[in-house]
């Protein structure tokens, strides 16, 4: 025992020092990485009003996601700079409670849900009815269980909102797109006054639509994705092509292709928990930014919007729109199964909120087929009124983001207000068809 002991200290220590060191190298996968950060039970904490920069950041650097240590490394084409609007304000702890849907069918169908092993090696669950699939995740197999609570997260029946994206390249050069997006969720809700299953839903878990608004040379190319919602099934993918006023299914094992141009890949809007084997990687004290509402939808809130360059770092929230947060992380490593054949990522890092059970607050990470960092999916997000309740969902960011470590690119999308269920507006609302293949042939009329 005191020779386990002593080799866990080491690891520690040595992660200790990469962190806090000058030596500028590429960020590779490490679990002592991840073993270095700080405890969600642990006394150490950062004040409310602490002022963290480029100067102080190592003080800190326990309580930082490693794509966020990575950024301030100085190791990448894509850096936080030395100005003031990277500075990040830290403020105090917020509450975002599970909408109340949610928490009831969380608390009705408690204990029903079960893992079991797929044919692939993987995870597949039965019993599952709706709310939180593992509302406290243990051991056994608490990285699966935790894998499936992010996969089942609350997503309210029709989420809309309209996003302009600036696509940068390594030279500053930017690509702008605009995008119109819509997500129904079709299986397993948790909604007021709504069946638990649509009945039109055909076993599809959420469908999300994503139609190209400019520039005018792209403007109606509409990508449908549909999520199962049977682990074991096939995603689909389909593309209304303009040019040829038809769409097209993708194969479903184009996982790691680009959306519409984009940094991003399918499996960020859509993954398949079968298709991994999840590592548990700790429990912990992770900073989050949390937007002010009355800020957050300007593009000037963000490094390279309102005109400006995009400079060392596109997308990143300026200083005085919003504070950062300490909030309770379980970390899990998303490992692709061999069987299924080649993947983007040796490593997806998954920080899963543990009162929300969103990703995206603390973001995500992919490590390439030899370990090294690639990409990053994160999001700045802002609270939000869910039928009277205020909450945080996925959807409802001031800005979304994917950088690409490796190639020096980036996409950064800045969203306009979401409305959700009756608020979202009626030419949306037609589900039964705008859920299916079929509805992207009303795309042009």
């Amino acid at each position: 025992m005191r020779t386990r002991s002593l080799v866990i200290t080491g690891a520690l220590a040595l992660a200790l020092s990469l962190i806090c060191s000058g030596v500028r190298a590429e960020t590779m996968f490490d679990p002592a990485r991840f073993q270095a950060l700080a405890d969600d039970t642990s006394s150490q904490t950062i004040a409310p009003g602490t002022r963290i920069t480029t100067q102080n950041w190592k003080q800190y650097a326990r309580f930082m996601p490693i794509w966020l240590q990575s950024l301030y490394s100085g190791d990448y084409h894509w850096h936080i700079g030395d100005g003031p609007e990277f500075t990040i304000e830290v403020g105090p702890t917020h509450d975002f409670p599970l909408p109340k849907k949610f928490k009831e069918d969380t608390e009705k169908y408690a204990g029903q849900t079960k893992l079991v092993k797929s044919a692939t090696g993987g995870w597949t669950i039965q019993g599952y009815t709706a709310g939180v699939p593992f509302p406290n995740p243990s051991e056994p197999d608490k990285a699966a269980k935790v894998m499936y609570n992010a996969w089942l997260v609350f997503r309210p029946a029709i989420i809309h909102y309209y996003t302009y994206d600036w696509i940068v390249d390594q030279y500053d050069n930017v690509s702008e797109e605009e995008t119109d997006d819509t997500w129904y969720q079709l299986s397993h809700l948790s909604e007021p006054g709504m069946p638990v299953n649509l009945p039109y839903a055909n076993g599809i878990l959420f469908a999300a639509r994503y139609l190209v608004a400019a520039p005018e040379q792209s403007k109606y190319t509409t990508e449908l994705q549909l999520q199962p919602a049977d682990p074991a099934r096939f995603q689909e993918s389909y593309v209304f092509l303009p040019s040829l006023r038809r769409s097209l299914r993708l194969s479903s094992a184009a996982r790691c292709s680009p959306v519409l141009g984009t940094d991003y890949v399918q499996d960020d809007g859509g993954w398949m928990p079968t298709n991994f084997d999840p590592h548990y990687l700790g429990s912990k004290k992770l900073l989050t930014v949390i937007m002010d509402p009355a800020k957050a939808y300007s593009a000037a809130a963000y490094v390279g919007g309102g005109g400006t360059k995009s400079g060392s770092l596109p997308g990143w929230p300026k200083a005085g729109t919003n504070k950062w947060e300490l909030r309770d992380y379980d970390v899990i490593d998303l490992q692709p199964l061999p069987v299924l054949g080649a993947y983007c990522y040796s490593h997806r890092i998954f920080y899963v909120d543990k009162q929300t059970k969103i990703t995206a607050m603390a973001g995500s990470e992919g490590y390439d087929r030899t370990g090294k960092l690639y990409k990053v999916l994160w999001e700045a997000l802002v609270p939000h009124d869910v039928h009277g309740e205020t909450t945080i969902l996925s959807y409802t960011t001031g800005m979304s983001l994917e950088w690409d470590f490796q190639n020096k690119h980036a996409t950064a999308n800045n969203d306009e207000p979401s409305t959700i269920d009756e608020a979202v507006p009626a030419q949306y609302r037609d589900v039964a068809t705008l859920s299916t293949p079929g509805g992207l042939a009303s795309v042009m009329k």
